[in-house]
């Protein structure tokens, strides 16, 4: 279900927190801010913390939107604005505008490649790393279709909503599926094709493994 969130949190005033909704009050107590943040309607809450994420921003129509790294993943940090930005604008053109007033993408430690949660996406600091590969292929290349998979969860499991837990193949084709467009709208039907056949390479990779679509994550 979808809900409002009113979430009060108290943090060492070190630390600089990124989270679903708006920030609608903040004080300092000592060593400590207090932050409250507003959301919704929305499915889940999330919040990020960390020392020394810097933000970088742009707007898309009503919507700002900012993606916070460390300094020396300023570049990454900068695509994922880019990446963010892009998609937004292409996924409310086909599904209906983006519903909040803020997006914020935001590296974070993790296995996955991104998580999505309304409002906000975390991207593995992996994927920031100028000159790495992930999957067989450039940081910077996974970094954009991540992102731009990411942002399409604004609108599948988070407007349409499913059990994202149970039902994970329910949001996770169609957003696989809209990723396609976007590439399709950002660059051209090339692009597209050539980020659907990564899928098999992706499949190759566990030999084509016939795994059952309907099982929980």
């Amino acid at each position: 279900d979808a809900s409002f969130y009113l979430v009060r949190v108290t943090a060492p005033a070190a630390l600089t927190l990124v989270a679903s909704g708006v920030e609608i009050a903040r004080e300092r107590a000592g060593q400590e801010q207090v932050v409250i943040f507003a959301a919704g309607p929305m499915r889940d809450f999330y919040l990020a913390a960390g020392e020394g994420l810097e933000p970088v921003s742009t707007t898309v129509g009503q919507t700002t939107v900012r993606s916070y790294a460390h300094p020396a993943r300023r570049a990454g940090s900068e695509l994922a604005l880019e990446t963010a930005a892009k998609a937004l604008a292409i996924f409310s053109t086909r599904f209906g505008l983006y519903p909040y007033s803020e997006f914020e993408v935001v590296s974070t430690p993790m296995r996955a490649l991104g998580i999505e949660y309304p409002g906000m996406t975390g991207i593995a600091l992996a994927l920031y790393e100028a000159d790495a590969e992930v999957l067989g292929a450039p940081a910077n290349v996974v970094l954009e279709s991540t992102v731009a998979h990411e942002v399409g969860h604004q609108w599948f499991y988070n407007l349409v909503g499913n059990d994202e837990i149970d039902a994970p193949w329910l949001d996770e084709s169609l957003v696989q599926y809209i990723t396609g467009l976007y590439y399709r709208d950002a660059y051209n039907t090339s692009a597209e094709a050539s980020y659907r056949a990564s899928w098999d390479s992706r499949w190759a990779r566990i030999d084509r493994e016939a795994i059952p679509i309907g099982r929980p994550s």
